[in-house]
């Protein structure tokens, strides 16, 4: 009998991202025997389009150390969902399990895999996981956020984008008109500059709203010391950006 066998059954969903399909087998052995449901995704762009989609209760990635991605996959992930994020990797260098967390992981799970360590680390993440956002539920005011494509249609019709402005937007699109604070947004614009001046994300902002009215959309809301959100009408929210 596997030792994840013996953990009491919760079914929970999963994204597991990885390159290798070998990782996926391993991570999907550890978490199937646990009785989690498994989404995979073997690209960037699919992990974050699976995210939105799926709505899993928690992401496992497994990329190399010095995989280029590795960084903003996890900046993108967590600026788009509240669903910890555990990186299982053969990661030694500590500058780059702080840039991991501060990215937005939850934790970083060494190899080789040992299923009971990696599942009770996945439910003490997921115990310390924040009450979910209310949203608005599925009406965007027409607008659609096409991730694989890099496109945003506003009643059908294309919005230009710069590729900030896309990633910016992507990520408001997916709290469906709740509020993303400050710091998630400055992660998925610039996920690989820690450092970026606020300022340079308030102009990001006002630029992708005025594109959003010109398009027909409401628009963009900022609510004072929290962030922005998308502005829906019909979901009573209300109020745009403001100073």
């Amino acid at each position: 009998m596997p030792d994840s066998a013996r953990l009491p059954p919760v079914r929970l969903r999963a994204l597991v991202a990885a390159t290798d399909p070998a990782d996926v087998g391993a991570i999907a052995s550890a978490l199937g025997g646990a009785g989690h449901e498994i989404v995979t995704a073997y690209r960037v762009e699919t992990a974050v389009a699976r995210l939105v989609e799926e709505t899993p209760d928690y992401v496992v990635i497994s990329l190399p150390p010095r995989d280029p991605d590795l960084i903003t996959l996890i900046a993108r992930l967590h600026a788009r969902s509240d669903a910890p994020i555990l990186l299982v990797t053969d990661m030694r260098d500590e500058d780059q399990v702080v840039a991991a967390l501060d990215a937005g992981a939850a934790d970083v799970v060494p190899l080789p895999i040992r299923h009971l360590e990696l599942v009770a680390r996945i439910h003490a993440a997921l115990r310390k996981r924040p009450p979910a956002t209310t949203t608005a539920g599925g009406n965007l005011d027409g607008l659609e956020v096409d991730g694989g494509r890099h496109e945003a249609r506003v009643a059908g019709r294309p919005v230009a984008l710069t590729p900030t402005e896309f990633e910016l937007l992507a990520v408001v699109a997916a709290w469906r008109g709740g509020i993303v604070d400050h710091w998630k947004l400055l992660r998925a614009g610039w996920p690989d500059h820690r450092d970026v001046d606020p300022e340079t994300l308030r102009t990001h902002l006002n630029h992708l709203n005025q594109k959003l009215i010109a398009a027909g959309h409401p628009g963009l809301r900022n609510v004072r010391g929290r962030g922005y959100g998308l502005r829906i009408e019909s979901g009573e929210l209300g109020g745009g950006p403001q100073d």
